[in-house]
């Protein structure tokens, strides 16, 4: 009878179905785990989520380009946006955040995990770094000087982007 049972039953649930089940959609600690994670904002809605006692509230949601899941906003988060990118969401967007757990936060009276944002860049600082420095052309050809199109040193210069992000 003992032949009929294996040692590790493989339609037993692991921590990734659980989390799979019954996670969420929006972001959490242990999505993050103990990574820090860079990604810049690619959006920011507000939505209306519902807390354990069942009431509405409107919350600010980040949606990120690199992080598969949104991240509502709570109100340390919200402050250290505001702090460093001003009181207008609608300027938040391309700013650079890193993103990491503190397990330090107090919430309904307990310590617990949270997650925090710290930003990194604002929306104009990281879209700079990004946008690379436009080729110059050399001065217009004076009459019998082929010009660039046929200048091969012109032709095989390599462009200036800046330093490598």
């Amino acid at each position: 009878m003992a032949d009929e049972f294996s040692e590790h039953d493989l339609e037993t649930p692991t921590e990734h179905d659980l989390d799979t089940c019954y996670g969420s959609k929006y972001l959490a600690t242990t999505d993050v785990g103990d990574r820090k994670i860079k990604s810049r904002i690619a959006k920011v809605r507000k939505e209306e989520l519902r807390g354990d006692n069942g009431k509405a509230r409107s919350k600010f949601i980040l949606y990120f380009d690199t992080v598969d899941k949104p991240m509502v906003v709570n109100a340390t988060n919200k402050n250290a946006l505001v702090d460093k990118l001003g009181r207008d969401p609608a300027k938040w967007p391309g700013a650079t955040v890193g993103i990491f757990v503190d397990p330090n936060v107090t919430f309904a009276g307990k310590r617990v995990p949270g997650l925090r944002l710290r930003v990194l860049l604002p929306p104009t600082a990281a879209a700079a770094k990004a946008t690379p420095k436009p080729v110059t052309q050399p001065p217009a050809a004076e009459e019998g000087d082929p010009g660039p199109a046929l200048d091969p040193d012109f032709n095989n210069a390599v462009p200036d982007f800046g330093p490598a992000a």
